[in-house]
């Protein structure tokens, strides 16, 4: 019963939300007290989850129509949390182009009538657009490169001695990645980039059974690749949401791994969003970049049999 109500909570915003009324009325609040300052984009990581929170038969209807599920506040400012039943499957679909363009257009359309300028996108979306001529979206990846970075150090702090050992960074020839793997060679690590975009898809041997930090910036799952080939001196740093499953963590435990989330910077999203963001703001949804430093790492710990 618990679920059906909670489904249908979500079927009545997103029918709402697709009369424009919703963002009509918190345009007129915004621009009489101010207060809003952007509007964040997420999206499902799979269709399992989509069946979680979402009526199967009205998916369709409403997969390119954002509708309101949360409340930032970052920075001394709040943002609106945005949602459709889509995955990356969906969007990177070329059968799908028209109406993903049609949803650029809207979450455009719905950012005017609220009245932000600041438009920021989970997962690989900022990447996927960043060329788009639809939609503009706020560029992000300062704040995550600083708040990786700053995770990087409390670590590198905790369990290398405050010696920075050499970085194995999966996903950095991504679009977030990349920029991640020029900040922390400019300030002097020894970087070694695992990314299938340029082939690499083995842990650089060069390393093997010496300690280093692995830092996950790669899509949501990626890491399971590398698990066999983990070695007990790594200790994993993943940003990448959601946190690994404890499955994966009990998986990365037995390699005599210990595993860490980058859950964000400190930060409040009302409700919370699932599965490691208690206390903490998305890094790709952030106001205020100078706190960035304020970051929420979390031990993950393998299940207790």
């Amino acid at each position: 019963m618990k679920r059906f109500s909670f489904k249908l909570t979500v079927l009545v915003l997103a029918s709402l939300a697709a009369t424009g009324l919703p963002w009509l009325l918190i345009g007129v609040w915004n621009r009489l007290f101010g207060g809003w300052r952007s509007i964040f984009f997420c999206y499902a990581g799979s269709r399992g989850y989509i069946d979680s929170y979402a009526f199967p038969g009205f998916v369709p209807l409403f997969r390119w129509r954002p509708s309101p599920i949360g409340i930032i506040s970052q920075g001394g400012a709040r943002g609106l949390v945005l949602a459709a039943p889509m995955t990356e499957k969906d969007f990177l679909d070329p059968a799908n182009s028209a109406a993903f363009t049609q949803f650029q257009k809207r979450l455009r359309r719905i950012a005017l009538v609220v009245g932000v300028d600041r438009i920021t996108l989970a997962g690989i979306m900022p990447g996927v657009l960043r060329r788009s001529t639809h939609l503009r979206a706020h560029d992000t990846r300062p704040a995550t490169v600083s708040a990786v970075q700053r995770a990087a150090a409390c670590l590198v702090d905790e369990c290398f001695y405050k010696v920075w050992p050499p970085i194995i960074l999966i996903g950095g020839a991504g679009y977030v990645g990349a920029a991640v793997a020029k900040s922390l060679q400019t300030n002097g690590a020894e970087v070694h980039v695992v990314d299938s975009v340029i082939g690499e898809r083995r842990l650089p041997d060069v390393l093997r059974g010496r300690p280093a930090l692995m830092i996950d910036v790669a899509r949501h799952g990626a890491i399971a690749d590398y698990v066999k080939q983990m070695w007990p001196e790594l200790v994993l740093l993943s940003e990448t949401y959601p946190e690994p499953r404890t499955l994966l963590v009990n998986e990365i435990a037995r390699q005599c791994v210990e595993v860490f989330h980058l859950a964000g910077v400190a930060g409040r999203v009302r409700p919370a969003l699932p599965l490691g963001y208690a206390n903490a703001v998305p890094c790709c949804a952030i106001h205020d970049a100078a706190r960035a430093k304020d970051v929420q790492l979390v031990r993950l710990a393998p299940a207790k049999h």
